[in-house]
Order: C-alpha cells, then sequence, then structure tokens
C-alpha cells in the first residue's frame, strides 16, 4: 500500500528562499502537494511526487502500483510505450511499411516528405500532441503560401494516413484525425486543367516529332514519335511507357496489345492493352531496330521532364504551321489562335499527360459504353473517366444535339413567328435547320409542287415572317425542286 506524505523544507525569512534547517531563523513550510512511496514488486522503492488534491494523488499511487504488478507479470500495454516514443520514430517505421507493401520509391518519398512537412509545420512530437485543429491551421496556412486546395488534400491524405497507420499497428488506442475531412470546392481551385488534343493537332505533333532533327536526353525525334503514338493508342501513363520493352508488344495477333507489369502499373495490376490497327502497323517497323529485353524508350525523359519535352515539339509543330500562312494578317490572326497551344486562352494546358485524355476522350466520342472507357481507361469509378478525363467539342455537342428526334409532328406544318419592330422590314436569321414538313415523295425525294410554293409567296407577302429555308435546285425530269439535304446538317 502505497504511503502519502508531505515532506517539509524550511525558508529564509529574510531572502524567502530554500535554506538548511541550521540557517538562523529559518521557517519550517509544507509542501503544498502531496507525495507517495510504493514499492514494486522487485523490492525497489519509488517515491512519486503527486497533486495538492490528496484524493487525486492516491488514485495515481494506486495506479502506479497496479502497473508494476502488470509489468512484473508481464502484461504489457503497448499504447503506453508507443506514446513515450517521438513521432519521429514513428514516421520511419511508416516509411519502411509502405516500402514493404510495395509502393514505389518515388510515392513512399512523397509521402515521407509530406507527412515531415505536417510533422514540423503543427510542432508534433508526440503521438498524444496530434490534434485536427492545428493541421487545419497548418493547411491554411499552405493555402495563403500559393498552394492549391488539392494540394493541401494531399498533405491531409498523407498525415491522415499515418494516424491510421499508427492505430491499426496498436500504437494509439484510437484514430485522432478519423474525423478530419478534406477541404471542400477542389475542383474550383484546379491549377493545372488539362484539355485533349484535336484530330489535327494530334497530327501536327506527331508529324514535328518524326520529323525533328534534335534529341531530347536520348530520344530522337522518331522515338519522340513512336512514343506519343503509343501514348495516344493507349492511355498508358509516363512511368508506365517507360517500363516497356519489345517483348510487352504483341502485334502479330488479330488483335495487338500492349502488356504492363503489375510493378509499374498505377493499380498494381497487369494491364492489356489493345491497340488500334494503324498505331501497331506504325509499331512493328519501329520496335525492329530495339534491343530485346532493353526498354524501348530509355534514358531519364521520364523523371519530370516529359512536359518539357512535348512542349518543344509543340512549338516546333505550331512554328511550322504558322509558317503555311503566306498573308502576313492571316499569320497574325493564326498566332492569337490556340491551335498547339500548351496554354489556350481559357487556361487550359496540353502535356503529356493529355495524351491520356485525349486517348479517354476518343473512346467517349466513338459511343462506347461507360463501362468499356472506364475498364480501357483503367479507372476506380466511371465518374473519373467521364468526368474529368473525357472532353467534348462543340462539333460533339452539335452532333448529338442534331440527332436528336424532332419535336413536332410531322404532319403539322410549322406556323410563322411574327417579325417584331415598326419599321416592317422582313428579317431573316438564316436557314432553318430543324426538321422539315413532309411534301410529296418524288422517287424517294421531298418536292414542291407549284401550288404550294405560290401558297407560300402569298404568306410571306401577307406577313414578314421567318423564312424556313430548305435549298432547292431544278431537275430536269420532271421539273421538281428537291431539297438540298447539305443545307439541314452543319457538319456537312
Amino acid at each position: 500500500m502505497a504511503e502519502l506524505f508531505r515532506p517539509a523544507y524550511f525558508v529564509d525569512p529574510v531572502t524567502g528562499k530554500r535554506c538548511n534547517a541550521s540557517t538562523p531563523g529559518a521557517v519550517r513550510k509544507k509542501s503544498p502537494n502531496w507525495w507517495f512511496r510504493y514499492y514494486s514488486p522487485d523490492g525497489k522503492r519509488h517515491k512519486v511526487k503527486g497533486y495538492p488534491d490528496k484524493k487525486a494523488t492516491e488514485n495515481k499511487a494506486a495506479e502506479m502500483e497496479r502497473r508494476a504488478i502488470r509489468l512484473d507479470a508481464g502484461i504489457v500495454d503497448p499504447t503506453e510505450v508507443h506514446a513515450k516514443t517521438p513521432l519521429a520514430e514513428h514516421l520511419a517505421d511508416y516509411v519502411r511499411y509502405l516500402a514493404a507493401k510495395g509502393n514505389t520509391a518515388e510515392h513512399v518519398e512523397l509521402t515521407r516528405a509530406r507527412v515531415q512537412a505536417c510533422l514540423d509545420g503543427c510542432r508534433f512530437d508526440r503521438v498524444g500532441s496530434l490534434q485536427p485543429s492545428v493541421i487545419v491551421s497548418f493547411l491554411a496556412d499552405l493555402r495563403a503560401n500559393g498552394k492549391s486546395i488539392a494540394t493541401a488534400n494531399h498533405y491531409l491524405t498523407a498525415i491522415k494516413g499515418l494516424s491510421r497507420w499508427l492505430w491499426r499497428d496498436r500504437r494509439i488506442n484510437a484514430d485522432p484525425l478519423t474525423g478530419l475531412a478534406k477541404l471542400a470546392n477542389a475542383d474550383t481551385d484546379i491549377r493545372h486543367a488539362r484539355r485533349d488534343f484535336s484530330s489535327d493537332e494530334l497530327a501536327a505533333l506527331l508529324k514535328a516529332a518524326r520529323e525533328s532533327v534534335r534529341s531530347f536526353r536520348g530520344l530522337s525525334g522518331l522515338d519522340r514519335f513512336a512514343l506519343y503514338l503509343t501514348a495516344a493508342g493507349t492511355g498508358f501513363r509516363v512511368s508506365e511507357l517507360a517500363s516497356l520493352t519489345p517483348e510487352c508488344f504483341d502485334l502479330e495477333n488479330d488483335t495487338p496489345t500492349i502488356t504492363v507489369a503489375a510493378a509499374y502499373s498505377k493499380n498494381r495490376k497487369e494491364s492489356v492493352q489493345p491497340l488500334p490497327g494503324d498505331v501497331a502497323e506504325s509499331l512493328r517497323t519501329f520496335l525492329g531496330t530495339k534491343t530485346p529485353g532493353e526498354p524501348v524508350w530509355p534514358g531519364t525523359w521520364h523523371q519530370q521532364a516529359s512536359a518539357k519535352m512535348i512542349r518543344a515539339d509543340l512549338h516546333e509543330a505550331r512554328q511550322a504551321w504558322l509558317q503555311t500562312f503566306q498573308d502576313a494578317q492571316q499569320r497574325e490572326e493564326a498566332t492569337r489562335s490556340d491551335y498547339l497551344a500548351y496554354r489556350d486562352s481559357a487556361g487550359l494546358v496540353i502535356d503529356f499527360h493529355a495524351l491520356r485524355h485525349t486517348y479517354v476522350s476518343r473512346i467517349v466520342r466513338s459511343g462506347a459504353s461507360a463501362k468499356a472507357a472506364q475498364t480501357l481507361a483503367r479507372h476506380s469509378t466511371v465518374q473519373l473517366t467521364l468526368g474529368r478525363y473525357a472532353h467534348a467539342a462543340l462539333y460533339d455537342l452539335a452532333t448529338t444535339v442534331e440527332a436528336l428526334p424532332p419535336m413536332m409532328p410531322a404532319d403539322e406544318k410549322a406556323e410563322p413567328l411574327a417579325a417584331t419592330g415598326t419599321d416592317g422590314r422582313q428579317i431573316s436569321l438564316g436557314p432553318f435547320l430543324g426538321p422539315q414538313q413532309a411534301k410529296r415523295a418524288n422517287s424517294g425525294g421531298q418536292t414542291w409542287t407549284e401550288s404550294d410554293e405560290t401558297g407560300a409567296t402569298e404568306n410571306l407577302e401577307k406577313h414578314a415572317v421567318i423564312r424556313t429555308f430548305p435549298e432547292v435546285f431544278s431537275s430536269e425530269d420532271d421539273g421538281t425542286r428537291t431539297r438540298n439535304h447539305r443545307i439541314d446538317s452543319p457538319v456537312l
């Protein structure tokens, strides 16, 4: 049973400081805090400072005695031991854990750097000091220093990964950051939004790379041409392309494929991607000059230099395109256009990863199902495939709207719209491109009779109208006028 006591001490009445009992005039006082003595099972005596409250000191003494008994019996709570361990040592163990799971060295190092930045910025030194409000303040400082919301969320994900691992590894009794949510509205603060290549832009880039006489980190123009072609034809990422060897290409089957090993795939699964026939045909001769077992595209181009590489080729392609304009005014107008521009007027960029966006957009534009597009893009959710990687141009939207079924009944004549204004002028907004009224058939075509044309003329004289404008031409066979279907479609 622990013994409680309040130790006495002596104070010099002149200086007010502690002194020996033999000091003349020394005043004896008792400590404001209670202390207690107890013996551990090994026979060692311990003297521990308690609290001013006697009951609280008794509870602490009883707990210390019980803990000494548990330690002697080999029953130890691991959280008590880990609570005294510096967070720097926990982080080192966490890094080794991530590497042992098979994560890439780049991912492990990036996670370590982000966690270390959080620990230093928040001044966390023990697991008990982890506090959500302090981390939120740290993320706010990141945003104030110019970091985007998405970047701040990456730091939050890293530190939450550490706290979750501490709980799963039984180093803490509960995860203190489990209720900390990501910062909202990350989609409104995208600093590097991408667009896809148009068909003409992609063709111009490939041509410029193939005809280029310079090299980039050991890659010739022909190497870059094949690299861009493969990226746009498969949607492979930079690290996946850098891992490919000639053995990864199977171009002789009816369905040509490229295989990426699980060790280099982002989802750590082996990926077998089908190749378009024209891409396979272009790569067949190119791969014949490569050494078996060696990377098809060797060098350091994939180490944060792919964007610089494609940007130089884009510049050459754009300059070659501008030289095609002989007229100075036309060339000046072309200079202000977004064609082959690394960053367009809307702030969207086309870099190396934009080739993957182009691949996904072409798949979706071809009419593939959402599941097929997600599988080929190798995304975890279809929302990521369609929401971020698939891009729709104005041409795609116009074609989709044109394919909509007509809303007006075919046998009901469209009534003309009265013109506005007081000057009596006839207003025309151009040809009517919607569904036309069915006419009397003539050899499968639509015709107008003279009475129909006369009635229409009288109607125009009676009312100021917006004309429905089916373009016609004369037929020498029977004198009828047949519609020109090219007017019906903006595409044609």
